[in-house]
């Protein structure tokens, strides 16, 4: 009898490989933009780093698990590949959890640096429940009875099915919530921001793309219930390539804001390049920063030198002014201002010296 073929492996692994690999993408161009404005990089961006190479080693586990037989609809090759099997999916289950986690987290400290008051206290409540919603799942899917080759506890004490899905989805939807509300929140606080309205609504909405992930939560939590129908190699195989767009799409959403300052100075140095308009420096302007004007204001006291109530004076007459009247001294004023051009690609939104008003 012919070996059935297996036909999931190959779409699972280029999805999985696809969606890491952009998401590793954003991430670079994330890091590159804040190195070479030296920004340097803070807790957000060393948690998002930390996410993506724990989704690069579950995509990497799930890779051999293929190897395997995870995606074959004949199962396991060999009782040795199913205890290895086993091993690899406690691993895929701990790292999928807390690359999900993790982005989530990060972006969540990147909303306490610029929220304060209420605001900043429902911004730290969503990211601490959020993550004992995800370890909670990461600990409970050992408890699970099914499918065997996956179980770790063996016998009574385990964890039928439907209730392992039941708290799937609960902290699947939890995640979904915490990916709206933490699109929203940016909005409440951007209104408030000295900056023009165009500019406030690119902002708002390149940080709202978490939306996108709270999607993919919701998406996963309506395959969870097939997992009980038809084989596990063809359900799990849907439900992995939720997991990795949910980890990737959070990663991808936390980058955008940030890069939004590499797409304006890639487009004004394009609009240098066809204007013509390449300013080189001089004497005066070499050691100003970019977008920073200066202007030197001269002012000049004048003072008479003679006394003005001597009666012999000609106080009134022009050669009193030319002759008798001198500069007594002299100040030079140098004023600085940033320009308001649109064109300026200083005029991006950055998290670390974003000017907030108080409502």
């Amino acid at each position: 009898m012919a070996a059935v073929k297996d036909t999931l492996g190959p779409i699972l692994n280029a999805s999985n490989w696809t969606l890491t690999a952009l998401a590793g993408i954003f991430l670079g161009l994330r890091v590159y933009c804040k190195l070479s404005r030296k920004r340097g990089l803070w807790w957000d961006d060393h948690i998002l780093i930390l996410a993506w190479a724990c989704l690069l080693v579950a995509v990497g586990s799930e890779t051999s698990s293929i190897s395997l037989g995870f995606t074959s609809p004949t199962g396991p090759k060999s009782p040795e590949a199913a205890l290895r099997l086993q091993i690899h999916g406690g691993l895929e289950n701990v790292f999928f959890g807390l690359a999900t986690a993790m982005s989530k987290t990060s972006f969540g400290i990147t909303l306490l640096r610029v929220t304060e008051g209420r605001m900043k206290m429902l911004v730290l409540f969503l990211t601490v429940t959020m993550n004992i919603a995800a370890f909670l799942y990461i600990i409970f899917t050992f408890f699970k009875c099914k499918p065997e080759v996956y179980s770790w506890i063996k016998g009574p004490g385990c964890w039928s099915t439907e209730k392992y899905i039941h708290y799937a989805i609960f902290a699947g939807s939890y995640s979904a919530f915490v990916d709206f509300s933490f699109a929203t929140i940016p909005w409440f606080v951007i209104m408030n921001l000295r900056m023009k309205r165009k500019e406030k609504f690119g902002v708002a909405i390149a940080m709202s793309c978490g939306v996108i992930a709270g999607i993919t939560a919701i998406i996963r939590c309506f395959y969870l219930p097939l997992l009980t129908i038809g084989s596990f190699s063809t359900q799990g195989t849907t439900l992995v390539v939720w997991y990795v767009a949910e980890s990737s799409a959070t990663i991808i959403a936390a980058s955008i804001p940030v890069l939004r300052a590499l797409i304006k100075k890639v487009s004004l140095d394009h609009y240098n390049r066809s204007t013509g308009n390449k300013p080189g420096p001089n004497n005066h302007t070499k050691d100003i920063p970019r977008g920073l004007h200066t202007s030197n204001v001269v002012t000049a006291v004048v003072g008479s030198q003679r006394d003005p109530h001597d009666p012999h004076g000609d106080t009134s007459s022009d050669r009193s002014i030319l002759d008798e009247r001198g500069i007594l001294q002299t100040q030079e004023v140098r004023l600085s201002y940033h320009s308001r051009s649109d064109n300026s690609c200083e005029q991006e939104y950055d998290m670390e010296s974003m000017g907030r008003v108080s409502p």
